[in-house]
Protein backbone atom coordinates (compact mmCIF):
# COMPACT_ATOMS: atom_id res chain seq x y z
CA UNK A 1 0.00 0.00 0.00
CA UNK A 2 1.49 3.33 -1.03
CA UNK A 3 2.18 5.89 1.64
CA UNK A 4 0.39 9.23 1.76
CA UNK A 5 3.37 11.14 0.33
CA UNK A 6 3.42 9.11 -2.85
CA UNK A 7 -0.33 9.25 -3.28
CA UNK A 8 -0.29 13.08 -3.27
CA UNK A 9 2.44 13.44 -6.00
CA UNK A 10 0.88 13.79 -9.50
CA UNK A 11 2.16 11.47 -12.18
CA UNK A 12 3.96 13.19 -15.13
CA UNK A 13 1.65 13.80 -18.04
CA UNK A 14 2.40 11.62 -20.98
CA UNK A 15 3.33 13.47 -24.20
CA UNK A 16 0.87 12.58 -26.84
CA UNK A 17 2.21 11.35 -30.19
CA UNK A 18 0.54 14.27 -31.98
CA UNK A 19 2.15 16.93 -29.77
CA UNK A 20 5.57 15.29 -30.09
CA UNK A 21 5.24 15.28 -33.87
CA UNK A 22 4.33 18.99 -33.88
CA UNK A 23 7.38 19.88 -31.75
CA UNK A 24 9.69 17.99 -34.07
CA UNK A 25 8.13 19.71 -37.10
CA UNK A 26 8.48 23.13 -35.47
CA UNK A 27 12.15 22.49 -34.67
CA UNK A 28 12.77 21.38 -38.23
CA UNK A 29 11.10 24.52 -39.61
CA UNK A 30 13.12 26.75 -37.27
CA UNK A 31 16.34 25.11 -38.42
CA UNK A 32 15.27 25.55 -42.04
CA UNK A 33 14.44 29.21 -41.36
CA UNK A 34 17.83 29.72 -39.72
CA UNK A 35 19.64 28.17 -42.66
CA UNK A 36 17.53 30.17 -45.10
CA UNK A 37 18.30 33.37 -43.19
CA UNK A 38 22.00 32.55 -43.16
CA UNK A 39 21.90 31.73 -46.86
CA UNK A 40 20.09 34.97 -47.61
CA UNK A 41 22.64 36.92 -45.57
CA UNK A 42 25.47 35.29 -47.49
CA UNK A 43 23.77 36.06 -50.81
CA UNK A 44 23.18 39.69 -49.75
CA UNK A 45 26.79 39.98 -48.57
CA UNK A 46 28.06 38.54 -51.83
CA UNK A 47 25.75 40.82 -53.82
CA UNK A 48 26.92 43.87 -51.86
CA UNK A 49 30.54 42.85 -52.32
CA UNK A 50 29.97 42.43 -56.05
CA UNK A 51 28.16 45.78 -56.11
CA UNK A 52 30.97 47.50 -54.20
CA UNK A 53 33.65 46.18 -56.53
CA UNK A 54 31.71 46.93 -59.73
CA UNK A 55 29.90 50.19 -58.86
CA UNK A 56 32.76 52.22 -60.35
CA UNK A 57 33.02 50.11 -63.48
CA UNK A 58 33.34 52.52 -66.39
CA UNK A 59 34.93 55.21 -64.20
CA UNK A 60 38.68 54.91 -64.79
CA UNK A 61 41.31 56.18 -62.39
CA UNK A 62 43.74 58.19 -64.52
CA UNK A 63 45.85 59.39 -61.60
CA UNK A 64 46.92 63.01 -61.31
CA UNK A 65 46.07 64.85 -64.55
CA UNK A 66 49.42 66.68 -64.59
CA UNK A 67 52.96 66.46 -63.24
CA UNK A 68 52.46 67.39 -59.57
CA UNK A 69 56.15 67.12 -58.72
CA UNK A 70 57.08 69.67 -61.40
CA UNK A 71 54.55 72.14 -60.03
CA UNK A 72 55.91 71.79 -56.51
CA UNK A 73 59.46 72.44 -57.68
CA UNK A 74 58.59 75.84 -59.15
CA UNK A 75 60.57 78.55 -57.31
CA UNK A 76 61.71 82.16 -57.78
CA UNK A 77 64.48 83.89 -55.76
CA UNK A 78 63.12 86.21 -53.10
CA UNK A 79 64.83 89.29 -54.56
CA UNK A 80 62.96 88.66 -57.84
CA UNK A 81 59.64 87.46 -56.41
CA UNK A 82 56.89 90.06 -56.63
CA UNK A 83 55.04 88.49 -53.73
CA UNK A 84 58.04 88.61 -51.40
CA UNK A 85 57.90 92.40 -51.69
CA UNK A 86 54.14 92.24 -51.29
CA UNK A 87 54.50 90.40 -47.99
CA UNK A 88 57.05 92.92 -46.75
CA UNK A 89 54.78 95.77 -47.75
CA UNK A 90 51.91 94.15 -45.88
CA UNK A 91 54.06 93.79 -42.76
CA UNK A 92 54.91 97.50 -42.92
CA UNK A 93 51.30 98.56 -43.45
CA UNK A 94 49.37 100.00 -40.51
CA UNK A 95 45.72 98.90 -40.13
CA UNK A 96 42.98 100.88 -41.80
CA UNK A 97 41.37 103.28 -39.28
CA UNK A 98 37.89 102.65 -37.94
CA UNK A 99 35.44 104.12 -40.43
CA UNK A 100 31.72 103.83 -41.16
CA UNK A 101 30.98 100.98 -43.54
CA UNK A 102 29.80 103.27 -46.35
CA UNK A 103 32.97 105.37 -46.11
CA UNK A 104 35.16 102.28 -46.12
CA UNK A 105 33.39 100.70 -49.10
CA UNK A 106 33.81 103.90 -51.13
CA UNK A 107 37.54 104.23 -50.37
CA UNK A 108 38.90 102.56 -53.56
CA UNK A 109 37.09 104.99 -55.87
CA UNK A 110 36.49 108.16 -53.82
CA UNK A 111 38.12 111.41 -54.93
CA UNK A 112 41.04 112.42 -52.76
CA UNK A 113 39.45 115.71 -51.74
CA UNK A 114 36.27 113.86 -50.73
CA UNK A 115 38.04 111.11 -48.77
CA UNK A 116 37.64 110.96 -44.98
CA UNK A 117 40.48 112.79 -43.17
CA UNK A 118 41.35 109.57 -41.31
CA UNK A 119 41.71 107.81 -44.65
CA UNK A 120 44.00 110.49 -46.01
CA UNK A 121 46.12 110.38 -42.86
CA UNK A 122 46.38 106.59 -43.23
CA UNK A 123 47.73 107.02 -46.77
CA UNK A 124 50.27 109.61 -45.64
CA UNK A 125 51.50 107.32 -42.87
CA UNK A 126 52.11 104.33 -45.18
CA UNK A 127 54.42 105.68 -47.86
CA UNK A 128 57.09 103.09 -46.98
CA UNK A 129 54.63 100.25 -47.50
CA UNK A 130 53.58 101.77 -50.84
CA UNK A 131 57.19 101.90 -52.03
CA UNK A 132 57.63 98.19 -51.28
CA UNK A 133 54.36 97.49 -53.08
CA UNK A 134 55.61 99.33 -56.16
CA UNK A 135 58.94 97.49 -56.07
CA UNK A 136 57.08 94.20 -56.03
CA UNK A 137 54.90 95.26 -58.94
CA UNK A 138 58.02 96.06 -60.97
CA UNK A 139 59.27 92.46 -60.76
CA UNK A 140 58.87 90.28 -63.81
CA UNK A 141 57.24 87.35 -61.99
CA UNK A 142 56.25 85.98 -58.63
CA UNK A 143 55.07 82.89 -56.78
CA UNK A 144 52.29 83.35 -54.28
CA UNK A 145 52.81 80.12 -52.37
CA UNK A 146 54.41 76.75 -52.87
CA UNK A 147 52.05 74.04 -54.09
CA UNK A 148 53.05 71.81 -51.15
CA UNK A 149 52.56 74.47 -48.47
CA UNK A 150 51.11 72.95 -45.24
CA UNK A 151 47.44 73.52 -44.54
CA UNK A 152 48.02 75.61 -41.40
CA UNK A 153 50.30 77.95 -43.32
CA UNK A 154 47.77 78.36 -46.11
CA UNK A 155 45.13 79.28 -43.54
CA UNK A 156 47.47 81.83 -41.94
CA UNK A 157 48.23 83.33 -45.34
CA UNK A 158 44.53 83.66 -46.06
CA UNK A 159 44.17 86.51 -43.58
CA UNK A 160 46.92 88.74 -44.95
CA UNK A 161 45.79 87.89 -48.48
CA UNK A 162 42.37 89.29 -47.57
CA UNK A 163 43.97 92.41 -46.11
CA UNK A 164 45.85 93.11 -49.35
CA UNK A 165 42.59 93.57 -51.22
CA UNK A 166 40.19 94.89 -48.57
CA UNK A 167 41.50 97.92 -46.74
CA UNK A 168 45.08 97.11 -47.63
CA UNK A 169 47.80 97.76 -50.16
CA UNK A 170 45.59 97.91 -53.25
CA UNK A 171 43.41 100.60 -51.69
CA UNK A 172 46.52 102.44 -50.53
CA UNK A 173 47.92 102.63 -54.08
CA UNK A 174 44.56 103.66 -55.59
CA UNK A 175 44.09 106.45 -53.05
CA UNK A 176 47.65 107.71 -53.52
CA UNK A 177 47.09 107.72 -57.27
CA UNK A 178 43.96 109.79 -56.77
CA UNK A 179 45.96 112.27 -54.66
CA UNK A 180 48.53 112.72 -57.44
CA UNK A 181 45.82 113.09 -60.08
CA UNK A 182 44.00 115.81 -58.16
CA UNK A 183 47.23 117.70 -57.53
CA UNK A 184 47.95 117.89 -61.26
CA UNK A 185 50.56 115.11 -61.37
CA UNK A 186 49.28 112.54 -63.90
CA UNK A 187 52.72 110.88 -64.08
CA UNK A 188 52.72 110.26 -60.32
CA UNK A 189 49.16 109.01 -60.53
CA UNK A 190 50.08 106.59 -63.30
CA UNK A 191 52.99 105.21 -61.24
CA UNK A 192 50.46 104.18 -58.56
CA UNK A 193 47.88 102.88 -61.00
CA UNK A 194 50.55 100.98 -62.94
CA UNK A 195 51.62 99.26 -59.70
CA UNK A 196 48.04 98.10 -59.11
CA UNK A 197 47.72 96.92 -62.71
CA UNK A 198 50.99 94.98 -62.61
CA UNK A 199 50.28 93.45 -59.19
CA UNK A 200 46.83 92.27 -60.23
CA UNK A 201 48.51 90.77 -63.30
CA UNK A 202 51.00 88.91 -61.07
CA UNK A 203 48.11 87.60 -58.97
CA UNK A 204 46.20 86.44 -62.02
CA UNK A 205 49.27 84.80 -63.51
CA UNK A 206 50.34 82.89 -60.40
CA UNK A 207 47.33 82.82 -58.09
CA UNK A 208 44.45 80.51 -57.32
CA UNK A 209 40.97 81.17 -58.65
CA UNK A 210 40.06 82.87 -55.35
CA UNK A 211 43.00 85.27 -55.68
CA UNK A 212 42.03 86.01 -59.27
CA UNK A 213 38.46 86.69 -58.19
CA UNK A 214 39.63 89.35 -55.72
CA UNK A 215 42.10 90.75 -58.26
CA UNK A 216 39.21 91.21 -60.70
CA UNK A 217 37.38 93.32 -58.13
CA UNK A 218 40.41 95.58 -57.76
CA UNK A 219 40.79 95.71 -61.55
CA UNK A 220 37.24 97.07 -61.82
CA UNK A 221 38.04 99.80 -59.29
CA UNK A 222 41.27 100.58 -61.12
CA UNK A 223 39.39 101.06 -64.42
CA UNK A 224 37.18 103.64 -62.75
CA UNK A 225 40.27 105.58 -61.64
CA UNK A 226 41.92 105.25 -65.04
CA UNK A 227 38.82 106.50 -66.86
CA UNK A 228 39.09 109.77 -64.94
CA UNK A 229 42.86 109.89 -65.36
CA UNK A 230 42.71 109.28 -69.13
CA UNK A 231 40.07 111.97 -69.67
CA UNK A 232 42.04 114.57 -67.67
CA UNK A 233 43.48 117.17 -70.12
CA UNK A 234 46.70 117.20 -68.08
CA UNK A 235 47.34 113.58 -69.05
CA UNK A 236 49.47 113.66 -72.19
CA UNK A 237 49.20 111.51 -75.31
CA UNK A 238 52.61 109.84 -74.65
CA UNK A 239 51.39 108.96 -71.15
CA UNK A 240 48.24 107.44 -72.63
CA UNK A 241 50.28 105.42 -75.10
CA UNK A 242 52.48 104.03 -72.33
CA UNK A 243 49.39 103.16 -70.32
CA UNK A 244 47.85 101.38 -73.32
CA UNK A 245 51.06 99.40 -73.90
CA UNK A 246 51.10 98.37 -70.23
CA UNK A 247 47.45 97.38 -70.39
CA UNK A 248 48.01 95.32 -73.53
CA UNK A 249 50.84 93.48 -71.76
CA UNK A 250 48.42 92.36 -69.03
CA UNK A 251 46.41 90.16 -71.40
CA UNK A 252 45.29 86.87 -69.92
CA UNK A 253 47.00 83.69 -71.04
CA UNK A 254 46.02 80.00 -71.10
CA UNK A 255 49.03 79.32 -68.86
CA UNK A 256 47.38 81.38 -66.12
CA UNK A 257 44.24 79.25 -66.28
CA UNK A 258 46.26 76.03 -66.28
CA UNK A 259 48.21 77.02 -63.15
CA UNK A 260 45.08 78.11 -61.28
CA UNK A 261 43.33 74.85 -62.12
CA UNK A 262 46.33 72.84 -60.96
CA UNK A 263 46.41 74.72 -57.65
CA UNK A 264 42.67 74.15 -57.18
CA UNK A 265 43.07 70.45 -57.99
CA UNK A 266 45.75 70.02 -55.31
CA UNK A 267 43.55 71.84 -52.79
CA UNK A 268 40.60 69.58 -53.58
CA UNK A 269 42.72 66.46 -53.19
CA UNK A 270 43.83 67.72 -49.78
CA UNK A 271 40.20 68.34 -48.89
CA UNK A 272 39.17 64.82 -49.88
CA UNK A 273 42.03 63.38 -47.86
CA UNK A 274 40.87 65.28 -44.78
CA UNK A 275 37.27 64.14 -45.33
CA UNK A 276 38.14 60.53 -46.17
CA UNK A 277 36.69 59.10 -42.95
CA UNK A 278 33.61 61.28 -42.57
CA UNK A 279 31.59 63.37 -44.99
CA UNK A 280 30.68 67.01 -44.45
CA UNK A 281 27.04 66.31 -43.60
CA UNK A 282 26.06 69.95 -43.11
CA UNK A 283 27.25 70.93 -46.59
CA UNK A 284 25.28 68.16 -48.31
CA UNK A 285 22.08 68.46 -46.30
CA UNK A 286 19.88 67.72 -49.29
CA UNK A 287 21.40 64.22 -49.45
CA UNK A 288 20.34 63.40 -45.88
CA UNK A 289 16.60 63.43 -46.56
CA UNK A 290 14.97 60.04 -46.97
CA UNK A 291 11.30 59.04 -47.00
CA UNK A 292 9.37 55.89 -46.18
CA UNK A 293 6.23 56.62 -48.09
CA UNK A 294 4.91 59.96 -46.81
CA UNK A 295 7.04 59.78 -43.63
CA UNK A 296 10.42 61.53 -43.57
CA UNK A 297 13.17 59.55 -41.87
CA UNK A 298 14.41 61.36 -38.72
CA UNK A 299 17.71 63.18 -39.24
CA UNK A 300 19.58 61.18 -36.58
CA UNK A 301 18.64 57.95 -38.38
CA UNK A 302 19.11 59.34 -41.89
CA UNK A 303 22.78 60.03 -41.12
CA UNK A 304 23.34 56.30 -40.73
CA UNK A 305 21.37 55.61 -43.90
CA UNK A 306 23.49 58.17 -45.72
CA UNK A 307 26.72 56.70 -44.30
CA UNK A 308 25.73 53.28 -45.62
CA UNK A 309 24.85 54.71 -49.01
CA UNK A 310 28.13 56.63 -49.07
CA UNK A 311 30.02 53.40 -48.42
CA UNK A 312 28.19 51.57 -51.17
CA UNK A 313 28.82 54.47 -53.58
CA UNK A 314 32.57 54.09 -52.93
CA UNK A 315 33.21 57.56 -51.54
CA UNK A 316 35.62 59.30 -51.47
CA UNK A 317 37.15 57.17 -54.24
CA UNK A 318 34.28 58.08 -56.57
CA UNK A 319 34.86 61.81 -56.03
CA UNK A 320 38.61 61.40 -56.39
CA UNK A 321 38.33 59.68 -59.79
CA UNK A 322 35.73 62.11 -61.09
CA UNK A 323 37.77 65.15 -60.05
CA UNK A 324 40.85 63.81 -61.82
CA UNK A 325 38.85 63.39 -65.02
CA UNK A 326 37.14 66.75 -64.59
CA UNK A 327 40.41 68.65 -64.23
CA UNK A 328 41.92 66.66 -67.09
CA UNK A 329 39.05 67.92 -69.27
CA UNK A 330 39.52 71.53 -68.15
CA UNK A 331 43.30 71.45 -68.48
CA UNK A 332 43.04 70.01 -71.97
CA UNK A 333 40.66 72.82 -72.87
CA UNK A 334 43.08 75.57 -71.81
CA UNK A 335 46.41 73.93 -72.68
CA UNK A 336 45.86 72.31 -76.08
CA UNK A 337 46.62 74.89 -78.80
CA UNK A 338 44.03 76.19 -81.22
CA UNK A 339 41.94 75.30 -83.01
CA UNK A 340 39.57 74.24 -80.26
CA UNK A 341 35.92 74.80 -79.56
CA UNK A 342 35.28 77.29 -76.80
CA UNK A 343 31.65 76.52 -76.12
CA UNK A 344 31.06 73.68 -73.63
CA UNK A 345 29.93 70.36 -75.01
CA UNK A 346 27.72 69.64 -72.00
CA UNK A 347 27.02 71.05 -68.54
CA UNK A 348 26.57 69.20 -65.26
CA UNK A 349 24.04 70.67 -62.86
CA UNK A 350 23.57 69.57 -59.25
CA UNK A 351 22.30 70.86 -55.92
CA UNK A 352 24.77 72.04 -53.28
CA UNK A 353 23.64 73.72 -50.06
CA UNK A 354 20.18 74.15 -51.62
CA UNK A 355 21.65 76.09 -54.55
CA UNK A 356 22.06 74.84 -58.10
CA UNK A 357 25.66 74.71 -59.34
CA UNK A 358 26.44 74.20 -63.02
CA UNK A 359 29.86 73.24 -64.35
CA UNK A 360 30.92 73.08 -68.01
CA UNK A 361 32.71 70.22 -69.74
CA UNK A 362 34.42 70.90 -73.04
CA UNK A 363 35.03 69.06 -76.30
CA UNK A 364 38.40 67.35 -76.20
CA UNK A 365 40.91 67.59 -79.03
CA UNK A 366 42.49 64.39 -80.39
CA UNK A 367 45.83 65.94 -79.41
CA UNK A 368 44.80 66.17 -75.75
CA UNK A 369 46.43 63.87 -73.18
CA UNK A 370 44.98 60.37 -72.96
CA UNK A 371 43.48 61.03 -69.52
CA UNK A 372 41.27 63.77 -70.96
CA UNK A 373 40.02 61.50 -73.76
CA UNK A 374 39.21 58.39 -71.76
CA UNK A 375 35.57 59.49 -71.23
CA UNK A 376 33.36 61.67 -73.37
CA UNK A 377 32.16 64.97 -71.83
CA UNK A 378 28.64 63.54 -71.62
CA UNK A 379 29.76 60.39 -69.81
CA UNK A 380 31.89 62.45 -67.44
CA UNK A 381 28.96 64.76 -66.68
CA UNK A 382 26.83 61.71 -65.87
CA UNK A 383 29.41 60.60 -63.30
CA UNK A 384 29.94 64.13 -61.97
CA UNK A 385 26.34 64.52 -60.80
CA UNK A 386 26.64 61.33 -58.70
CA UNK A 387 29.51 62.38 -56.41
CA UNK A 388 28.98 63.28 -52.76
CA UNK A 389 32.21 64.08 -50.93
CA UNK A 390 33.56 66.68 -53.37
CA UNK A 391 30.26 68.53 -53.71
CA UNK A 392 30.81 71.12 -50.95
CA UNK A 393 34.02 72.29 -52.60
CA UNK A 394 32.48 72.55 -56.06
CA UNK A 395 29.63 74.66 -54.68
CA UNK A 396 31.85 77.73 -54.53
CA UNK A 397 33.89 76.94 -57.60
CA UNK A 398 34.78 79.99 -59.69
CA UNK A 399 35.75 78.36 -62.96
CA UNK A 400 35.25 79.53 -65.70
CA UNK A 401 33.47 82.70 -64.51
CA UNK A 402 36.72 84.21 -63.19
CA UNK A 403 38.44 83.77 -66.55
CA UNK A 404 35.52 85.30 -68.45
CA UNK A 405 35.41 88.23 -66.03
CA UNK A 406 39.13 88.80 -66.64
CA UNK A 407 38.60 88.81 -70.38
CA UNK A 408 35.82 91.37 -70.16
CA UNK A 409 37.86 93.55 -67.81
CA UNK A 410 40.91 93.41 -70.06
CA UNK A 411 38.84 94.32 -73.11
CA UNK A 412 37.14 97.20 -71.28
CA UNK A 413 40.50 98.60 -70.15
CA UNK A 414 42.29 98.55 -73.51
CA UNK A 415 39.21 99.87 -75.34
CA UNK A 416 38.92 102.67 -72.77
CA UNK A 417 42.53 103.80 -73.27
CA UNK A 418 42.51 103.31 -77.04
CA UNK A 419 39.27 105.28 -77.33
CA UNK A 420 40.77 108.20 -75.42
CA UNK A 421 43.84 108.15 -77.67
CA UNK A 422 41.57 108.13 -80.73
CA UNK A 423 39.66 111.12 -79.37
CA UNK A 424 42.84 113.07 -78.58
CA UNK A 425 44.42 112.45 -81.98
CA UNK A 426 41.33 112.59 -84.22
CA UNK A 427 39.11 115.04 -82.42
CA UNK A 428 36.16 112.77 -81.79
CA UNK A 429 35.05 109.38 -80.57
CA UNK A 430 35.22 106.33 -82.87
CA UNK A 431 31.91 105.30 -84.42
CA UNK A 432 32.47 101.69 -83.36
CA UNK A 433 35.06 99.76 -81.41
CA UNK A 434 36.19 98.16 -84.67
CA UNK A 435 37.50 101.59 -85.73
CA UNK A 436 40.23 101.20 -83.10
CA UNK A 437 41.69 98.17 -84.90
CA UNK A 438 44.74 98.89 -87.01
CA UNK A 439 46.12 102.10 -85.49
CA UNK A 440 45.53 101.47 -81.79
CA UNK A 441 44.74 97.79 -81.43
CA UNK A 442 45.80 94.82 -83.53
CA UNK A 443 42.51 93.07 -82.81
CA UNK A 444 39.58 93.55 -80.49
CA UNK A 445 40.16 91.34 -77.46
CA UNK A 446 37.90 88.40 -76.74
CA UNK A 447 35.24 89.22 -74.13
CA UNK A 448 34.47 85.58 -73.22
CA UNK A 449 30.93 85.74 -74.59
CA UNK A 450 31.51 82.62 -76.72
CA UNK A 451 31.37 80.47 -73.59
CA UNK A 452 28.23 82.00 -72.12
CA UNK A 453 25.28 79.65 -71.86
CA UNK A 454 22.76 80.42 -74.59
CA UNK A 455 20.39 77.69 -73.49
CA UNK A 456 21.33 75.24 -76.23
CA UNK A 457 24.07 73.32 -74.40
CA UNK A 458 22.84 69.91 -73.14
CA UNK A 459 22.71 69.67 -69.36
CA UNK A 460 22.98 66.58 -67.17
CA UNK A 461 21.24 67.00 -63.80
CA UNK A 462 21.06 64.97 -60.63
CA UNK A 463 17.82 63.85 -59.01
CA UNK A 464 17.83 66.70 -56.48
CA UNK A 465 17.91 69.34 -59.21
CA UNK A 466 15.10 67.54 -61.03
CA UNK A 467 13.04 67.39 -57.84
CA UNK A 468 13.64 71.09 -57.12
CA UNK A 469 12.48 71.98 -60.63
CA UNK A 470 9.12 70.19 -60.26
CA UNK A 471 6.12 72.45 -59.50
CA UNK A 472 4.64 72.11 -56.07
Amino acid sequence: MPNSQESLTPAPAAVSPTRHKLLRLLGKRLRQLAWATLGLAVVVALAMTFWWFTILRGLPDIGDPFDVAALRELTIPDDQNAFTFLRRAHEALTPLPELPRAVKNAAPTVDWSQADPKLRAWVEANRAALELFQQGADQSDGIWQRADMPYWQRCRDGWWRYRIFHGGLMWLALLEGGRHAESGDPAGAWDCYRAVLRMTTHLRRRGSLTLRYHANTIHTQLRQRLATWAADPRTTVPQLRRALDEALASQTSPEWDALSLKLEYLEMMRYLEQQSHSANYQAIEEHLIYHLGPIEVPSDLSIYVFAGRRFLMREPERSRRVLRLLFANWLAHVEVPEPRQSRPAVRASFLIEKRITTLPLYPVSPQAPAGARVLSPLDLASWLVTINDARPWLGGFLWPSVRNQERRGYRDLVVLLATELYRRERGGLPRTEEALVGTYLQVLPDDGSAELDDGTTPTVTDSHVAAAAQPR
